[in-house]
């Protein structure tokens, strides 16, 4: 039998679970109404453009757009913004690589892919199997849902020297902080622009800034990584 609590526990749980399909819920429900909104009366926004997409004179249709804008939203946000915030915990925890990017700005976009490689801001992706393989003696059947680490791929050792230290300098060739092949992230080179021009921002103010001791609060997510909040303080 359980205990109290297990009971609570469990309780907890399923109160989670209720709280997590209502955002989605709720988070699909705003974009429904805003596709329904867009298709009487046109803004110039994303959303309106993707409502009058055409091609072969066909529409899109409200689910392919609602799916759309959802993974414009996910992607170009969520990932961006934990890439920044992953980024500035790495500097602090290594204030040697740090005063290396000070000395030498142009190293930003090293800083970047070693990020990438290093800690990027989502380290798995569900995928199904098309067709039955067999991976390193494991047999993966069609159909199958998947969870590949990339993460661990840029940790590999017979890759890359000394994979688990941080260094702006590595050769980071190869990484999969953004995928690979015909899965390459279509949104890659504005995530390093983005990111890049905030570092560009943020550098000269490094010397004032300090992180508070002890451990960093992370996302509570099994996808995405990141710091949920990341307080600094400001010496003026």
């Amino acid at each position: 039998m359980r205990g109290a609590a297990g009971d609570e526990a469990t309780s907890a749980q399923e109160d989670d679970r209720k709280r997590i399909f209502q955002s989605i819920a709720d988070f699909k429900g705003y974009f429904q109404n805003a596709i329904a909104v867009r298709r009487k009366e046109r803004c110039d926004d994303l959303i309106s453009s993707l409502v009058q997409a055409e091609e072969d004179n066909q529409m899109l249709s409200s689910d392919e757009v609602l799916s759309m804008v959802v993974s414009f939203n996910l992607a170009g946000n969520e990932t961006t913004t934990n890439l920044m915030g992953n980024t500035m915990l790495a500097l602090f925890d290594h204030p040697e690589q740090l005063a290396k990017v000070q000395a030498n700005p142009s190293l930003i976009p090293n800083l970047l892919e070693e990020v990438l490689r290093y800690d990027a801001p989502v380290h798995l992706l569900f995928r199904r199997a098309t067709q039955s393989v067999n991976i390193a003696g494991t047999a993966i059947p069609e159909g199958a849902i998947v969870l590949p680490m990339f993460a661990s791929a840029n940790r590999d050792e017979r890759k890359f020297s000394d994979p688990d230290h941080f260094d702006i300098t590595h050769n980071t060739e190869g990484h999969l902080g953004f995928g690979a092949g015909v899965h390459l992230c279509l949104g890659a080179p504005l995530a390093r622009l983005e990111t890049r021009l905030g570092l560009e921002e943020l550098l000269p103010w490094f010397g004032e800034l300090s992180r508070p001791e002890g451990a960093v609060e992370r996302l509570n997510s099994f996808v995405v990584r990141g710091p949920k909040t990341l307080p600094l303080s400001f010496r003026a």
